[in-house]
């Protein structure tokens, strides 16, 4: 075998390892999330802790919102960085460490003190959500420098499927914990979903740390929050890809706002027992893993932007479907009074529509971004959208305030 043969077997090699480490990576990671899946599991525990919908609005506008808006801030420190990998695991730790204290503080304050429990709550999620969101973006350009770009579509269908696959089996030990009558009783279920949680995020940070991140060019040059700021509007000016991703990105951020108020909805109206989060959260699992496939084979066959458009369709009929559905039963006489639990049941079919359609959006559009920003700049155009869809993300605050006041219908059609 000669040189060149010899140094292609090990670049195949290490490519191989980089794609088996990142999808394990995501599967924990899904795996970790899921067990305290902040629309189903979350907001449950603000309900049970006395907050109101608006604190459950919050509660996603700091998923989402702590998670995006700094990334821009921070791209122009994260961006001349030689690696980016060190980055990411170093702020999983203090996710780690957080989830951990979560865990620990929800079992000894609960009962107590619940008022102070749910501030302790929101402002950890908080600062977890700040760290976890920064980490992202350096994951993000990892995966853009270790992964190449035919093989990205596929990257990202593994690991949801596989994530997806793992997360379906977390459903149902989600439901077995929180059914006071089988599993533990509050607050130790939930203190036990936290430590899961945090356990599962140390796995995951164990095995990213392990990937082989050739180092980037040292000649990239470091911007300042101020300089970073004033880029901004010529990455839309200079690019009409990126601007048309741009808005399509918060088009569909717009249309999820109803989504963290749907487990409410179906414990708050429906009556369902808490414990059928576990169920929704297997449904909608099971709906990425199924169509995993499916959206594989479409952006293969179609291409990265035909999946969007696609996948972007759907979405919109999430909302739509979580509107009348209740009309619709009522309609044909499947009341809670009448027929009990029906209703709860036949409600899960907004999560399979939430399912499949968040699997469609996660392959198209990360694959679509990394093909659309160029190489010396993929983590200011990262940063840059993620931004801008962190002010977007605070719309459920707005809308957790206005179903206090004239209920969830509204906020549903307006969604869709």
């Amino acid at each position: 075998m000669n040189l060149n043969a010899r140094l292609n077997a090990a670049i195949n090699s290490t490519n191989r390892r980089n794609f088996f480490l990142g999808v394990v990576n995501g599967s924990f990671t899904q795996l970790a999330m899921n067990f305290t899946h902040p629309s189903l599991v979350l907001s449950v525990l603000v309900r049970t802790l006395g907050g109101s919908n608006t604190l459950v609005g919050l509660l996603s506008a700091i998923r989402f919102g702590g998670w995006l808006l700094p990334q821009f801030l921070v791209a122009g420190w994260i961006q001349p960085r030689q690696r980016k990998a060190p980055i990411a695991v170093t702020l999983e730790i203090v996710r780690v460490a957080i989830y951990a204290a979560v865990g620990v503080l929800t079992y000894t304050l609960s009962r107590s003190n619940p008022g102070l429990m749910l501030f302790l709550l929101f402002a950890l999620f908080s600062l977890s959500r700040l760290t976890a969101g920064t980490g992202a973006l350096a994951r993000t350009d990892t995966i853009g420098k270790i992964v190449s770009p035919p093989q990205r579509a596929a990257f990202f269908a593994a690991r949801n499927f596989w994530g997806g696959l793992v997360a379906f089996g977390a459903g149902f030990l989600v439901r077995y914990v929180l059914d006071e009558t089988h599993g533990q009783p509050f607050p130790f279920n939930f203190t036990l979903l936290f430590g899961l949680s945090a356990f599962c995020f140390l796995a995951a940070l164990l095995i990213f740390g392990q990937v082989r991140e050739q180092p980037g060019p040292a000649d990239r040059p470091h911007h300042s929050l101020k300089a970073q700021l004033a880029r901004a509007p010529g990455l839309l000016r200079g690019d009409p890809a990126f601007r048309r991703y741009v808005l399509v990105r918060v088009m569909l951020n717009m249309t999820r706002l109803s989504a963290p108020f749907y487990p409410i909805f179906a414990l708050e109206v429906l009556g369902a027992p808490a414990s059928m989060v576990g169920f929704y959260l297997s449904a909608m699992t099971l709906a990425r893993i199924l169509s995993n496939l499916l959206w594989q084979r479409l952006g293969r066959a179609r291409g990265n932007y035909f999946l969007v458009k696609t996948a972007a369709l759907l979405t919109a009929l999430e909302p739509l479907l979580a509107a009348t559905l209740p009309w619709i039963m009522q309609l044909g006489g499947l009341t809670v009074e009448r027929s009990g639990l029906l209703p709860a049941y036949l409600f899960t079919a907004v999560f399979l529509v939430a399912g499949s359609t968040q699997s469609g959006r996660s392959i198209g559009l990360m694959a679509l971004m990394l093909d659309i920003a160029p190489d010396e700049e993929r983590t200011s155009y990262i940063g840059f959208v993620n931004t801008v869809l962190g002010f977007v993300s605070l719309l459920p605050i707005l809308a957790g305030a206005i179903i206090d006041q004239i209920g969830f219908e509204p906020i549903f059609f307006t969604a869709s």
